[in-house]
């Protein structure tokens, strides 16, 4: 204990003993104190008093770990925060991570213990004592099957690192008042109930699977893992929100870690940690996207090595369940690219001023009805169906009969908008009634740079002069 003896040294340890009490807890408080107390007494036996000892210089006043009275410049409290986040994370590897408190425990814990059932051979053969007389395609096939199991199990591992380092420690940060503009939901999403899923999948379907094979010493069946594939859209219902997310959810990680060095600090922290496997955070963040689209190649090369038509028939309509699904989750995230990329538009365009309001009472009739609403359900369709916009550019009109016009189009999946940028504003003006596409002749073009002409038919009318060719955006 001599090695405390010095009045800065003590300081030191002062720092990481109050960290750790006021951090874990009052389990180890009398251990602690006895610490702190001899080391004010090794300053004390050296002749100086803990209330005496030297000043930190004035500018270096707020240089302590932990920081100490006002802080004015925004530099000095970014490195103080710095300090404290080293320190923070410091004392994280030394004593582990802290148990989060009771209103987070809920949804970011997955319960202590829930890894002992998570545990396999090393082998299928170490299950199956008669693997040496068996055929070389029965043992294709159990390697097939043992890929999908043990690469279940590392993704759940994987699962865990975001829920038990990443965001535990995140939410550990944020009650000390350390990056607690980041938002952890967004950062993360719904990964507890993914792990969730996958838990009850590794209870229900692959544990009992291996335990019948332990049991029996008889090859992995794969007509055990039918009722679990059969479900599979009904077990993994998470994923259709995690999916729809995960294009947000990469874009705000990439902007804090090229925007926020503190962030930066902690995820190198993480990324270092033995827990971690040295997994990066774009690479977990983009695992479960992964993993649900590579349940049919699992499947389908357990049903190549599987010669019995029985067992053949239940592997593809397997395949198929989980194919399906896929198909529902690749529909909602289009769905939702269209109605973001639809939003985005609509931002663009401003009001349809049909008329000149000549007094401030024609203006009041007139403002109901000149707001284009983009994100309305179509007229004559299915609510299913949604606009989408499918083409936009600039082109060339005829003004009158030698004037021309340069103005800028939006081919809707219902509707033309003619419009004219503003300079001095950020959305575009429209200048023409909207033109439904059933005025509308549409004629592919010989030009490969122009995808379509489109000329306003006007019902019983042969005196149009409106013609604009579209481009299609690149």
């Amino acid at each position: 204990m001599k090695g405390f003896s010095t009045p800065d040294e003590g300081h030191l340890v002062h720092g990481l003993v109050a960290s750790r009490i006021e951090t874990y807890g009052d389990s180890s408080h009398h251990r602690l104190q006895d610490l702190v107390s001899f080391t004010k007494n090794s300053a004390q036996s050296r002749g100086l008093s803990p209330l005496r000892l030297k000043e930190p210089e004035p500018e270096k006043k707020h240089g302590g770990y932990f920081g100490s009275g006002p802080l004015n410049s925004p530099k000095i409290k970014e490195v103080d925060k710095a300090r404290q986040l080293e320190m923070r994370l410091h004392t994280f590897s030394m004593f582990g991570m802290p148990r989060l408190p009771p209103e987070d425990r809920r949804y970011w814990e997955i319960g202590e213990g829930g890894d002992s059932g998570l545990t396999i051979e090393k082998s299928w053969k170490e299950l199956v004592p008669g693997h040496m007389e068996m055929s070389r395609e029965l043992c294709h096939q159990q390697e097939a099957l043992w890929e999908l199991v043990t690469t279940e199990l590392c993704y759940i591992q994987k699962l865990k690192i975001m829920t038990d380092l990443l965001a535990a420690g995140l939410l550990n940060l944020q009650r000390v008042g350390l990056l607690t503009e980041v938002l952890v939901e967004s950062l993360f999403g719904n990964v507890p109930n993914l792990i969730r899923a996958h838990q009850s999948f590794w209870e229900e379907v692959l544990g009992p699977t291996l335990e019948k094979t332990r049991v029996s010493g008889q090859p992995l069946d794969p007509l055990i893992l039918q009722d679990g594939f059969l479900t599979f859209s009904q077990r993994f219902q998470p994923y259709i929100q995690y999916c729809l997310r995960v294009k947000q959810t990469m874009a705000y990680a990439r902007e804090l870690q090229e925007n926020n060095p503190l962030f930066q600090t902690y995820v190198q922290w993480c990324e270092k940690h033995k827990r971690s496997g040295r997994q990066r955070l774009s690479d977990l963040l983009i695992k479960p996207h992964q993993r649900i689209t590579k349940y049919p190649l699992l499947l389908q090369a357990v049903l190549k090595k599987t010669p019995e038509p029985q067992a053949q028939d239940v592997l593809s309509a397997m395949i198929s369940s989980v194919e399906a699904f896929l198909h529902h989750i690749n529909s909602q995230v289009r769905q939702g690219e269209d109605h973001d990329s639809l939003a985005a538009a609509a931002q663009r365009i401003g009001p349809y001023e049909v008329l000149e309001p000549s007094t401030e009472e024609v203006e009041k009739n007139l403002r109901p009805f000149s707001n284009l609403d983009l994100t309305s359900p179509m007229l004559g369709v299915d609510h299913q169906h949604t606009r989408k916009l499918l083409l936009e550019g600039s082109v060339r009109m005829k003004e009158g009969r030698e004037g021309k016009l340069d103005v800028y189009l939006f081919l809707f999946s219902d509707v033309v908008l003619v419009t004219k940028p503003q300079r001095k504003a950020d959305k575009a003006k429209v200048i023409r009634p909207p033109l439904m596409l059933e005025k509308l002749v549409c004629q592919s073009l010989r030009d490969p740079s122009m995808s379509f002409l489109t000329s306003v038919l006007p019902p019983s009318s042969s005196q149009s002069e409106g013609g604009a060719g579209s481009r299609r955006k690149q």
